[in-house]
């Protein structure tokens, strides 16, 4: 943790009582910690048997089983490291609860008097809505590139 094996790893009951997350805090960061590491197994697992099955030129066998296990692991994970990603930024920020800037500003601090909660409430929409908007933007032209088909090759040989 510190770049040093011998050095002292703290627990929660080594911390004062108002420096220790509650309630959902605590089990939301652990949950999401997990569910990261889970994905990152899962990656290097579905890599791993795809890699060797690669080596031993197998992967690309249409009647082995295993085959194509692998190739749909790694078709149906594809949004997988999203996911991960969400999960450690869940971890991070949830879990470095009740501080914003550890040991300079709490959270109970930072709320801001000027933003009301409308204001965030409509911005959040409108990412949101923004976001909506570019991942159906993506999913068309994925469509219609994937329908398309390779360049290069003709229908007849598909």
């Amino acid at each position: 943790v510190f770049g040093d094996p011998d050095a002292e790893v703290r627990g929660l009951g080594d911390f004062p009582e108002d420096e220790v997350p509650r309630g959902n805090e605590l089990w939301l960061s652990f949950v999401s910690f997990h569910n990261m590491v889970v994905l990152g197994m899962y990656f290097i697992g579905a890599m791993g048997l795809a890699a060797l099955l690669l080596w031993r030129k197998k992967l690309l066998e249409a009647r082995s089983r295993l085959s194509r296990l692998s190739l749909w692991a790694i078709v149906l994970g594809t949004p997988l490291p999203v996911a991960a990603c969400q999960f450690g930024w869940v971890a991070t920020e949830v879990g470095r609860q009740p501080w914003i800037v550890y040991k300079l500003l709490r959270t109970e601090d930072g709320v801001s008097e000027i933003v009301s909660a409308q204001e965030i409430l409509f911005s959040m929409i409108l990412f949101g809505l923004i976001y909506l908007g570019l991942g159906a933007l993506w999913l068309s032209i994925l469509y219609k590139k994937v329908k398309k088909g390779p360049a290069g090759v003709s229908k007849e040989a598909v």
